[in-house]
């Protein structure tokens, strides 16, 4: 892909799952990453993964969730690399034994789940958009969503969905206030991936086969495929895209 090699990208959310693909996909173009996590043990295993490989990789421990270690992580991207071409917000949580219908949802977990997936994006946008403006003048935001944002699809996920279509909101008044500076906005949207989390569920073929009767092809997405959009959308390949969706969903939404 065009436009990533040699640039510095921040990816929140990074130790696991679609995240840590994300990461590998970019240092595989050529980037040199910035793995940010709450999960800093985890974060540094694939940064020292990367390292082995022959990439330049950190780990940042991170709560995405305070805003005073939001911005000491960024502060810690510019010592290390000096510069900050892109951001991949991705952080996010999912508590599905206590998100429920509206009625019974308790306000604590509605508090975190939107403390995680809608004020973090809001805060690693925040002052990975700042870092981007004083470092590398322009360059690409790309921000994690859900067809939980948009359609009903999966009922009683009141608080995830709720913070998905938050975040969708947000990236479409970035792309238009940030257009003129250079700086891209874009959400790629992935349906169901059999991340760690869902592994040992997945592999249950009664379990998998109702999860994915609603999706046209039938099965999940690997995080490799996902990453595989994130990389494009950041890469100078979509440099006329913002504002954007990329949906990842094996068709679900189209049904």
């Amino acid at each position: 892909m065009r436009g990533l090699k040699g640039k510095i990208a921040a990816v929140t959310g990074g130790a696991s799952g679609i995240g840590e693909a994300v990461a590998r996909r970019l240092t595989e173009e050529g980037a040199a990453v910035a793995i940010l996590d709450r999960n800093l043990q985890g974060a540094e295993r694939v940064a020292e993964s990367l390292r082995c490989g022959g990439v330049k990789a950190i780990a940042v421990g991170v709560d995405v969730g305070n805003e005073t270690e939001v911005e000491a992580a960024f502060e810690k991207v510019v010592k290390e690399y000096g510069c900050l071409d892109i951001l991949v917000s991705n952080a996010g949580r999912y508590i599905a034994e206590r998100d429920t219908k509206i009625e019974a949802l308790d306000l604590a977990t509605w508090d975190e789940v939107n403390r995680a997936n809608y004020t973090g994006m809001f805060l690693a946008c925040k002052h990975g958009i700042r870092t981007i403006k004083a470092t590398a003048k322009k360059g690409s935001v790309v921000c994690t969503g859900s067809p939980t944002g948009m359609l009903g699809v999966t009922p009683t996920s009141t608080a995830y969905s709720s913070s998905k279509g938050g975040v969708h909101g947000l990236m479409r008044i970035m792309a238009v206030d940030y257009a003129l500076d250079g700086i891209r906005v874009n959400a790629v949207v992935p349906g169901f991936t059999i991340t760690p989390i869902v592994k040992e569920l997945a592999a249950d073929p009664e379990w998998l086969a109702f999860t994915t009767r609603s999706i046209p092809m039938r099965r999940g997405a690997q995080p490799e495929e996902i990453a595989a959009a994130i990389a494009f959308v950041a890469s100078d390949d979509a440099s006329y895209m913002t504002g954007s969706f990329v949906i990842v969903d094996g068709g679900l939404t189209a049904v």
